[in-house]
């Protein structure tokens, strides 16, 4: 049975089978010589084969079989996908009710992207309400024209600023940070980021709660 790393590099070569062994070996973040034995691996199994082009390049053109194998394992992450979506839906939801229990009643969202789709529907579910919605590339945003995310105008940290200036209580008011804990170029993940960030707003209360939902369903999940 070929590891995810065989159907990544079944997948990447489906889509462009020009990748020389050194670009295939970055997109996959993997090094040249576990690329090469994969490659080669793929070939015995018959689901790619080399073509030698002029000079030293070979294309790894994907074969029938391949076709079959890679169009499974797409099916298959798809499936897993779903999976994902309601097993975070369902714990989001539940954990969101709990706050809600302990006096919070108002959240907002911070990020665009799929966990922060996940989360709307979670508070939808729950007992909270949806205060507004973080942008976490302010660069994405423009003077002329506001983004649009489930409905919501996305807001910068400085929109947010004046808006919790206008909240009678925004003691009950929670931030859902939905971003990676991936580190940023000063090492810090974006969550301390947005955390330093807030502290330049004299508006934002210094005790507002920022929750990270990654490490949340990570630490539930493992």
């Amino acid at each position: 049975m070929p590891t995810k790393k065989h159907l990544d590099t079944l997948l990447e070569l489906k889509e462009n089978p020009s990748l020389s062994q050194r670009s295939l070996a970055h997109k996959l973040n993997i090094s040249l010589g576990l690329t090469n034995s994969i490659l080669q691996n793929l070939i015995h199994r018959g689901l790619i084969k080399a073509q030698k082009m002029t000079g030293r390049k070979i294309l790894y053109l994907i074969t029938p079989k391949g076709m079959v194998q890679a169009t499974n394992f797409i099916y298959d992450r798809v499936r897993e996908t779903q999976h994902y979506y309601q097993y975070a839906k369902d714990l989001l939801t539940t954990h969101f009710t709990n706050l809600y229990d302990k006096g919070v009643r108002k959240a907002a969202i911070y990020g665009t992207g799929q966990l922060a789709e996940i989360t709307y529907l979670s508070l939808l579910d729950s007992p909270l309400r949806v205060y507004s919605i973080i942008t976490d590339d302010p660069a994405s945003l423009s003077m002329s024209s506001k983004k649009k995310f489930l409905g919501y105008e996305v807001l910068t940290l400085s929109d947010f600023a004046l808006k919790i200036s206008q909240t009678p209580t925004p003691e009950n008011l929670i931030i859902l940070s939905t971003v990676s804990q991936e580190k940023n170029e000063k090492g810090k993940d974006k969550t301390q980021s947005l955390e330093t960030e807030i502290k330049k707003y004299k508006n934002i209360p210094k005790n507002l709660q920022i929750i990270n939902l990654e490490s949340i369903l990570k630490n539930v999940k493992g």
